[in-house]
């Protein structure tokens, strides 16, 4: 089995079915997820693209089909085995501890990681004290890489949702997943906000070198980070490939990006877009 910590995994699904009672939510869905690759499922509300990542991850169990990591079969495993392997997942919710400050939020993410003998903190053993302070170490670099000092020492739950998304990005960092499946990084935040999150996705790709299966609501968002998109339409990929042919397939077209012109520029230019700045638009409650 591999380790958490084994370089970058490779995805492989093969005719996955997930059904609902009578409904199939994904419904024969097969695509590829290269080493260090960014893939983007896009489609609209009800096209099966959570779903599939809740399949990825283990939390639904699929009718038919195979997932395979890095060659191995792990359909059958449980959500946390699957954890074990590097298999990190979002969720749209930002879900985080809203009493506990940024910086012990990110603390316990640690302890996950690496899980502390309370006999030895308690007696304050020397290498529990290096662990310790190694430990603090990792989480004020990341401090430092996502911005987030001047939000150190605040609750979770006073920040808005677009500086906890940041906190939460922060902490799938710490996480040091090989596949991150992340599930609308952007909802619910304003769209300028959104496009400064360009940076902040492509540094959290860069310093934990995961592949990314990206699930995003919002088009040229999508393809600005992603090496190849999927189109998603009532369960099935009705379109694959890199984000400038996808844009001009006819099957793309009429699934979901042809429903009008201004959903492929629903956010404007991003291109040279600058880091997120949680002490601005960001904070506050």
């Amino acid at each position: 089995m591999s380790g958490s910590d084994g370089g970058a995994a490779q995805l492989e699904v093969r005719d996955l079915v997930v059904t609902f009672g009578g409904v199939r939510a994904v419904d024969g869905v097969s695509l590829e997820l290269q080493a260090g690759e960014v893939v983007a499922l896009v489609g609209a509300n009800g096209s099966g693209k959570t779903t599939l990542l809740d399949a990825i991850s283990g939390l639904v169990i699929p009718s038919a089909g195979q997932l395979l990591l890095d060659g191995e079969d792990v359909s059958d495993l449980l959500p946390e085995e699957r954890a074990a392997m590097g298999v990190v997942r979002s969720f749209q919710d930002a879900r985080l501890y809203p009493e506990l400050t940024v910086e012990d939020a990110l603390l316990v993410c640690q302890d996950g990681r690496h899980p502390s003998d309370v006999v030895s903190i308690t007696f304050r053993l020397p290498w529990a004290r290096r662990s310790e302070r190694s430990k603090r170490a990792e989480v004020g670099a990341v401090i430092g890489s996502f911005r987030l000092g001047a939000f150190r020492h605040r609750r979770i739950g006073q920040l808005s949702t677009g500086t906890r998304r940041v906190v939460d990005l922060a902490s799938i960092a710490l996480a040091r997943p090989r596949l991150l499946l992340l599930d609308e990084p952007t909802a619910g935040i304003a769209q300028r906000e959104a496009e400064a999150f360009v940076p902040l996705l492509r540094r959290l790709q860069e310093m934990t070198g995961c592949s990314v299966l990206l699930v995003e609501h919002d088009v040229p968002l999508a393809f600005e980070l992603c090496d190849r998109a999927v189109v998603m339409q009532a369960g099935t990929a009705v379109s694959s490939g890199p984000p400038d042919v996808v844009r001009h397939d006819p099957r793309a077209l009429e699934a979901y990006l042809g429903a009008s012109e201004e959903v492929l520029r629903a956010s404007g230019p991003l291109r040279g877009a600058q880091p997120a700045e949680p002490a601005g638009g960001l904070a506050g409650p």
